[in-house]
């Protein structure tokens, strides 16, 4: 591989965390607007109709840009239709049985089985996609997971008020297949990619899908005026948020599996864990525990110790190559220019040696 391969897969990753990192941002005060809505009035499936609802411009209009016109998204979808029919209903399930699992089984219960992804990710990019991934992502998933472990089983143990023990298996499922179903679908944007099909037309489409379902669900009883119980621009402000965040994070989520892997995606998604009852907080003066705290730390140090390692190693390869191509063309006795023609290379590593 060329110096100038090697610059350009560097910069895609990085454009990858930087994209799921941002898409992890917008959807972190999910947690906060639910609470606000469900606390005023709004069921599951109501929520999810809004959020949904107005999150389909945003996508729409991305996912028309990004493909070049209406025309061209059109085309785009007829030659992938067969990506599209599988991750367009995958996305929209995980985003109604997100909010769904919340309802029928604890938060720490059903964030502990949906952050399972990033190894479900792991799990598919190895069989399905053929990943060669390195032992550091290994290390930091199972690491990440342990984390997980630290954050949420104190609680679990200690709320026995939320009646943990006797949760219905069948409703315990429903997080276990959230985090599955959205490995999966970061896996069938990956595939997709290799044949040069975007899915982002999928964003849309996936939010109508919802949107319907939840109509269906609900036999069309979702307008506010049937349970809001305080200012109705209150609830109009809190939806409009809800769908622009979740559109955002769509289209974001869409776009980075292209330059990293699914596991990545997923070990970036850990973050909301973190964000989002740091929203909470801010907002209701509500506490996190300390188990959150500790297994957040930790979490926050595995994740910035896992990034950079890839940086460092191909820095010190790209060194190591550079210098062994200028020993043969200025000589091995000039150690000094050498070194500082290697680092020079390195500092403009998007340039190819001639």
């Amino acid at each position: 591989m060329s110096p100038s391969n090697e610059a350009s897969n560097k910069n895609n990753r990085s454009k990858g965390l930087a994209i799921a990192l941002f898409g992890v941002v917008c959807i972190s005060p999910d947690a906060l607007l639910v609470r606000f809505l469900t606390t005023h009035g709004a069921d599951p499936w109501t929520i999810v109709f809004w959020r949904l609802l107005f999150s389909i411009p945003f996508s729409a209009i991305y996912a028309i840009y990004d493909a070049g016109g209406v025309k061209q998204l059109i085309r785009i979808i007829s030659s992938g239709r067969r990506y599209y029919s599988a991750a367009v209903p995958i996305q929209a399930t995980v985003d109604i049985c997100f909010t769904i699992s919340f309802v029928h089984t604890s938060a720490a219960l059903a964030l502990l089985l949906i952050s399972l992804n990033s190894l479900w990710g792991a799990i598919i990019g190895k069989i399905v996609l053929k990943d060669e991934l390195p032992l550091r992502t290994y290390v930091a998933m199972i690491l990440a997971f342990g984390c997980m472990l630290i954050i949420f089983v104190p609680e679990i143990i200690s709320k026995e008020e939320e009646n943990i023990a006797t949760t219905s298996l069948a409703w315990a499922v429903i997080p276990l297949i959230t985090g599955f179903l959205s490995a999966s679908y970061f896996s069938i944007v990956r595939l997709a990619g290799r044949d040069d099909i975007s899915l982002v037309g999928g964003t849309p489409l996936g939010a109508a899908v919802g949107a319907i379902s939840c109509i269906i669900v609900k036999r069309g009883q979702v307008l506010p005026s049937l349970f809001w119980d305080t200012d109705m621009w209150k609830f109009w402000l809190a939806t409009v948020s809800h769908g622009v965040s979740i559109g955002l994070m769509f289209v974001a989520m869409s776009i980075a599996p292209r330059y990293i892997t699914a596991s990545e995606t997923a070990l970036c998604g850990l973050l909301e864990v973190i964000l989002g009852p740091l929203f909470v907080f801010f907002a209701y003066n509500v506490v996190p525990g300390k188990w959150t705290l500790i297994g957040g730390s930790l979490l926050l140090i595995v994740l910035a110790a896992h990034e950079p390692i890839p940086l460092f190693s191909k820095s010190r390869e790209m060194y190591r190559r550079f210098s062994k191509r200028l020993s043969s063309e200025i000589g091995n006795d000039d150690k000094e220019t050498q070194h500082m023609l290697a680092e020079t290379l390195i500092g403009n590593g998007d340039e190819e040696i001639s």
